[in-house]
Order: structure tokens, then sequence, then C-alpha cells
């Protein structure tokens, strides 16, 4: 209940009070729409933020007396508000509340927290959701810089073709969906990216295959091609966790449902051919167990979508036609 001295007008509006730092800090960014007739007490605060928010808000800034020292109207996703020197906690409501309870500055309100906030743990993956984007993107950049030194220095397919991979990997990333589902199983997160660092380890040998050399140049040649369809073919629906991003069933993904997976496997074995050392057998043992363990972890998740066990009774198989 908040009670408007200034009026003498009570609004049931149930009260919630963000008073941990990890309240205050997330506040309302789990939350996917704002509900009627609820607020959040966030204390202290002079100026917020609404990065990652998906609507709307309306927001009262009040001093020490609960006079309100700050009004604004619908401060939409992503945008900070102005810092009000003279509040000392700030009260956030579904959009539209301020103009139908008519709260105007200079007006003093009275309450009392009916609960404590509680955020959602999709809170701090909207929190961190850019952050983590940016930080993986000046990672990928590095990539993308030496591939295309190398496409310029020593002009030949294979190397346009990893510049053509690194950049669609980067855009991709930074560009994908958010996910309807994510699977929060430690090692679902731990896999995907000790499979990625691992590829980074691969070494030239000191020493040619020699009549392996062009095996070797076939199956990178291979693999490379079915990188870049497949990930054409998945778009935005990217990711490295396991996670629901829609369901893809065209392109690559009209033949097998990891096609994206095999050509990776197909372009790093590829490599091996070119350049056996102990080294690096041991790498791309890890590199394949790794997707092994991607593809199970993914069909886990997706499969509680009925889009996704329609598609498999379609696509029945994983990585190669007619055999797995």
């Amino acid at each position: 209940m908040i009670q408007n001295l200034s009026t003498h007008k009570e609004y049931k509006i149930h009260v919630y009070r963000a008073s941990s730092l990890l309240s205050r800090l997330l506040g309302l960014l789990g939350t996917n729409a704002p509900v009627l007739n609820s607020a959040l007490h966030i204390q202290p605060c002079h100026a917020i933020h609404t990065f990652g928010m998906k609507y709307s808000i309306d927001v009262l800034f009040l001093d020490q007396n609960g006079c309100i020292v700050g009004v604004f109207e619908k401060l939409k996703p992503n945008a900070v508000s102005k810092s009000v020197k003279e509040a000392v906690s700030v009260l956030e409501l579904a959009p539209g509340t301020i103009e139908q309870c008519q709260f105007r500055t200079g007006q003093f309100l009275r309450f009392q927290a009916d609960d404590e906030f509680r955020p959602e743990l999709a809170s701090l993956r909207n929190l961190f959701h850019w952050p983590i984007n940016l930080i993986i993107a000046l990672f990928w950049s590095k990539f993308i810089l030496t591939a295309g030194g190398h496409a310029v220095a020593f002009p030949h397919a294979m190397n346009f073709g990893i510049l053509i991979h690194n950049t669609l990997l980067m855009l991709l990333f930074l560009t994908r969906r958010k996910s309807h589902a994510t699977s929060f199983k430690i090692f679902d997160w731990i896999v995907p990216v000790l499979t990625l660092i691992f590829t980074l380890f691969l070494r030239p040998a000191s020493e040619g295959a020699g009549e392996l050399n062009v095996l070797s140049a076939i199956f990178q040649y291979l693999g490379l091609a079915g990188i870049i369809v497949s990930l054409l073919s998945l778009g935005r629906s990217f990711g490295i966790i396991p996670a629901n991003r829609s369901i893809q069933t065209q392109g690559a993904y009209g033949i097998v449902r990891h096609p994206l997976y095999i050509s990776e496997i197909i372009f790093h074995a590829g490599f091996f051919l070119g350049n056996i050392t102990v080294h690096n057998g041991l790498l791309i043992v890890l590199i394949l167990a790794g997707q092994l363990w991607r593809s199970i972890s993914e069909e886990r998740l997706l499969t509680l979508d009925a889009a996704y066990r329609a598609y498999s009774e379609r696509v029945r198989y994983r990585f190669i036609p007619g055999i797995v």
C-alpha cells in the first residue's frame, strides 16, 4: 500500500524492498513484463539504468522524508536516468502508474515494504549479456585481424576461408537471438568453452606429412566449406552454450542435425593429417569428445521442444547421412 500524504489518497500497490547489494544491482532485469500494482523500492539510490530491460518503467525518486524529488515516466530500456542528488531511494513502477496515480514532484509518499525482493537467475544473464559479448568480440577480433593479415600476405583460398569463418563467428555471436531455454548444468558450460580453447592450442608440425598433405588439404577445405555453410544455415540461432534459440531446419540442417560439429571435426582431422604430433593428437581426441558432448547436451535440451522432436523424426542422423 502506498499513501499519498499530499492528496490523501491510497493505492493498492505491492511494494518489494531491494536492500541487498545484489538485489539493487539486478533489480527488474530478470523480468519479462511489468507487473501492474507492483513497485520495487531501491535504497540507497539516486540514479538508475535500464540496460538489459525488456520494457519501460515509471520511476519516482524520493528524499529521506518520502518527498518525490524526481519523476521519470516510461523510462525506456537501455537508458540511464539523470542523477537526482536529493534522492535517497527510488520506486520503480509499471509504465503508466505515474499518470494513473497523478504522482508529482513535491508530493509526500508513505509506504512500507510488503516483501523482500529476490532477483531471478535470469537477471544475471541479462546484466552480463553485453559485457560478455564485448569481451568475446574483442577476443575474436584478434583472430580476424590475424586471419586478415595471412589472407593479404598469402592470398589463397584457405586463408580467405578462415577469415570468413572467424568473421561469421563474431557477427553471429553478437547478433544471436535470446534463448527460450538454456542449460545451466556446469559441464554444459565448461565443455564447450574448453573445446574452443583446445582448438587454439593446435600447432603446425616442424616437419610436413609428405604424402598425407594432399589428403590433409582436402579434409580441411571440405571441413571449412561445411563450417561456413552450416553457420549461414544456423544464422542468429548460433551459440556456444546449449540453448534453444529457435529450431533451424533449413540448409545444412535439413541434411543432418549437427552439420557444424561434423564439419569442425573434419577440418581438425585434416589439420592433424598434415601435422601429426602427439600434442596435436591428444588435442584432437579432446576436441572430438567435446563436440560429441555438445551434440548430446544440446539434444537433451532441445528435445523438450515439440518442434525439435518433430525435426528429429524427419532428420534422423546427427552427423553423417545414413550412418550416424
